[in-house]
């Protein structure tokens, strides 16, 4: 028997003018803080904007965006939760709240496959996904499932993460997807500090022939800001507003 989901999912995204995953495949570089800012930063410009958080086992986007978690309404699927003007939330601990789900994986696959297909979007300019880390099962599912996604790669000029983001450069160009550019998180000054070109982001960038879309800072008191105040004033919204525009135009 076909499993009709697929098909299903793509008719759930067809809303979504653009779809932007943000990948790194290597856990801790921020990604999500990426993609949290990101969709702040579109909505508070006016753009109709989703984020789909797809990191079963370690979401954390509804923190970043200070979302309570409570269950989605259902309306012939599931209606993903309104965060504030002009921007749309979903994601797996809407339904499991803070407990651990441990998933083997097809379990994975078919969880990931199911909130795709259940979730209805209203028309977006984009739609933003922050992906699993891992270069496993999961992020390969995904692959193979969202059609129309770009990438943006996030990395930190860390050897370790540079090492494993590489190899997901090298999987994207493999499968020949688009990859929009790099992003730069926890700069540090001295980084900042040298021509772009000399960092080793802006480095790994240019062997995969992608652009490096700018650089955020390194913030000690990043969670506070988050949390507590107006993220994107103050240097940090500089660094998010800078990326898109160069992603934008």
């Amino acid at each position: 028997m076909i499993d009709p989901r697929p098909a299903v999912l793509r008719r759930r995204l067809d809303p979504a003018r653009r779809i932007l995953a943000f990948a790194s495949a290597k856990g801790g570089v921020g990604k999500s803080v990426c993609a949290a800012l990101t969709a702040l930063a579109l909505a508070a410009s006016g753009r109709r904007t989703g984020l789909l958080d797809l990191d079963f086992q370690g979401a954390s986007a509804h923190l970043l965006l200070g979302v309570p978690l409570r269950f989605p309404e259902e309306a012939g699927g599931i209606r993903p939760l309104r965060v504030r003007e002009n921007l749309d939330f979903m994601s797996f601990a809407a339904f499991s709240r803070e407990r651990a789900v441990p998933l083997r994986g097809a379990e994975a696959g078919e969880a990931l496959l199911e909130l795709l297909a259940v979730t209805i979007w209203e028309p977006l300019e984009l739609l933003l996904l922050d992906l699993p880390p891992g270069l496993g099962d999961t992020l390969l599912d995904l692959l193979r499932l969202l059609e129309r996604t770009e990438f943006l790669v996030v990395a930190t000029p860390s050897a370790l993460a540079l090492s494993v983001v590489e190899r997901l450069l090298a999987l994207l160009r493999e499968l020949r997807l688009p990859i929009l550019g790099l992003i730069e998180n926890m700069a540090r000054p001295a980084e900042l500090s040298k021509a772009s070109r000399a960092s080793p982001v802006a480095e790994l960038a240019a062997r995969y022939q992608a652009p490096l879309l700018g650089s955020i800072p390194y913030l000690p008191d990043l969670e506070r800001k988050l949390v507590d105040g107006d993220p994107l004033r103050g240097e940090l919204g500089a660094s998010i507003r800078g990326i898109l525009g160069r992603l934008l135009g």
